[in-house]
């Protein structure tokens, strides 16, 4: 008992009290609640170990009452306890293999939606600092990791754990001598568990991180294939790739070696413990202290003994693996957004959509000023236009707007209440948002459309897409709305994703729009295609306009001129080109030396 005491010392040193915790937590959140199943499933586990022992047991019935004996009325009666015990724990392992598999299947789904939601009300700040590839470890790797070690955990210390404590105790009941001579063999292998655990841990750790760096290659690659076929960069990323998957080799191999080792191990000193017994049973034999069948029930205990003994032993290993995971996934879990509604938060409902935008600082570096005191109105249902070079903070204004980021200094109100008051989803329930980055989901085109009221009818989308000049093209195409747009809308040109994610945004039917350069990257004829039905969009709404080509602004209530994070000119078109200013060289360069 202080063997084993000793190895669970040495195992929690290793782990630290926050890992504790998690476990904790893992275990009371996710896997309790499935204690039927469990339950369940340890009642067949120890029926299987008691049956293992009760098996092995047979032999000695066989050896001394048939071989030596020759008792030939007790063939029958040992032939059907063999059956019986044989098949019973056929039942019993089958029983309790069923029903882990089903309890793994569901603490695994929980954990994975509980991840999903925690991951996707997290601020942009969080996705822009992690890459794609390694959020897919967590959903993938981690979550089969630590449901391996669950399962083979539990199944380990319960089923192989009770089938070691049968067997030893059948040992026992048949030469306690000989028993105490294979016991004090058994704890050697154990001391070179803990220290390869530990290595396991930190390759295991280095293993998902280099997953996570591949994932992102690849996902860079796809969504960048245009570039890469362009720049005739194939053998560069193919080269990237095979540097990744050569770094996940290395360290598979590195776990291979540190793992594989304890297997041979417990081959070693089952075959000194057999050895031992061979040498001390025969000598028994010979001095009459113990029958042929006694000692082959004890030899036959030391061999069935051997396979859950070999499942102790590597318990640690898959173990130290599943607490990285856990610790790794936990940790994501208690992310704790920055951007968070207050306890007394109002729900919002814009009457007017009238915006104040008063001292506004912001950067996304601190110390580091992007916004410097911008001040800036809108009026119910005007047009007001955002205008400057790259950088100069235009689409920064539109993020906090939407409270993606909060501001670190000055206020922005909407009918003169502060965004930062009131709930952020019925904050973004009254802005419409359309971006030059147009995102569509691998979907129906109506099912994209759709994303701008999730309750609204089929007609009220077709109804939206006649009011974005869109309708006509959707029907023309063989599934109509029913049409997949592939991943990021890859089935269509750059003006007809446009065109949808306007016809999501007539949908959505918000007060407020806001237009982050929806134009830019059109041809001239997509734009004018656009540019029309963002002008029906933007009727009775007020509307803050990212422009980079003036040309679709000119017409706007009033434009801001930004520079550097500051507002630096503001007024009509005619106004900004009578100051002989910032706007006025703008225009130059696009109109005149354009």
């Amino acid at each position: 008992m202080s063997i084993f005491l000793n190895i669970k010392k040495r195992i929690n040193t290793c782990i630290s009290h926050e890992v504790l915790l998690k476990i904790k937590r893992l275990w009371v959140d996710y896997i309790f609640p499935q204690r039927k199943l469990l339950v369940f499933s340890v009642i067949f586990m120890v029926m299987f170990g008691a049956l293992e022992a009760l098996s092995v047991n047979l032999l000695k019935p066989i050896f001394d009452e048939l071989f030596i004996a020759k008792k030939k009325e007790t063939l029958g009666l040992i032939a059907v306890q063999v059956v019986f015990f044989f098949g019973a724990k056929c039942i019993a392992s089958y029983m309790q293999s069923i029903s882990m598999t089903k309890l793994g299947i569901n603490f695994t789904k929980k954990i994975q939606s509980d991840l999903y939601e925690k991951v996707i009300i997290q601020d942009l700040e969080f996705f822009y600092k992690r890459n794609s590839g390694n959020l897919l470890v967590y959903f993938v790797g981690d979550l089969n990791a630590i449901k391996d070690a669950v399962l083979r955990g539990i199944t380990t210390v319960i089923k192989d754990a009770f089938s070691a404590i049968f067997l030893i105790a059948l040992m026992f009941w048949k030469s306690f001598n000989m028993a105490i001579v294979v016991l004090i063999l058994f704890p050697l292998v154990f001391y070179p568990i803990v220290y390869f655990g530990k290595k396991i841990k930190k390759i295991f750790s280095k293993q998902q991180i280099s997953f996570s760096n591949l994932y992102s290659l690849l996902t860079q690659s796809f969504q960048g294939i245009k570039i890469v076929k362009s720049y005739n960069m194939e053998k560069i990323e193919s080269q990237k790739i095979e540097d990744g998957v050569t770094e996940i080799a290395n360290l598979q191999m590195k776990l291979a070696k540190n793992s594989d080792i304890l297997s041979p191990l417990m081959e070693f000193f089952g075959g000194v413990t057999i050895a031992a017994s061979l040498i001390y049973g025969g000598y028994r034999i010979m001095h009459g202290c113990l029958t042929v069948g006694d000692f082959m029930v004890f030899l036959l205990a030391i061999v069935s003994s051997y396979k859950p003994l070999k499942s102790l032993a590597n318990f640690s290993s898959y173990i130290q693996v599943g607490i990285t995971a856990i610790d790794r996934v936990f940790t994501v879990m208690d992310q704790i957004p920055k951007i968070v509604d207050k306890p007394n938060a109002k729900i919002f409902k814009a009457t007017y959509g009238v915006i104040n935008i008063s001292g506004v600082k912001f950067g996304y570096i601190p110390g580091i000023e992007v916004l410097r005191d911008v001040n800036l109105e809108v009026d119910k249902g005007e047009k007001i236009a955002l205008v400057g070079s790259a950088g100069s903070g235009k689409s920064t204004l539109i993020n906090l707007i939407l409270r993606f980021y909060d501001v670190w200094g000055g206020s922005i109100k909407i009918d003169d209440e502060d965004i930062r008051d009131v709930g952020i989803r019925s904050l973004r329930d009254n802005i419409a948002f359309v971006s030059q980055d147009v995102v569509l989901f691998n979907d129906t085109i109506k099912n994209n459309i759709l994303m701008g009221k999730p309750s609204a009818t089929s007609n009220e989308a077709i109804e939206a897409s006649k009011r974005a000049s869109v309708h006509d093209f959707i029907i023309s195409l063989e599934r109509g709305y029913d049409t997949f747009v592939g991943e990021r809308g890859s089935n269509l040109s750059g003006g007809q994703k446009q065109m949808i994610s306007i016809a999501r945004a007539m949908l959505k039917n918000a007060p407020i729009l806001l237009l982050d350069e929806a134009t830019s990257s059109l041809d001239s004829v997509s734009e004018r295609m656009v540019q029309e039905g963002l002008e029906v969009l933007m009727k009775d709404r007020t509307s803050i306009v990212v422009a980079h080509r003036l040309s679709t602004i000119i017409n706007s209530n009033r434009i801001y001129v930004f520079e550097s994070g500051n507002v630096v000119e503001s007024g009509t078109h005619k106004e900004l080109l009578g100051l002989n200013g910032y706007y006025t060289n703008l225009y130059n360069i696009q109109f005149i030396q354009g």
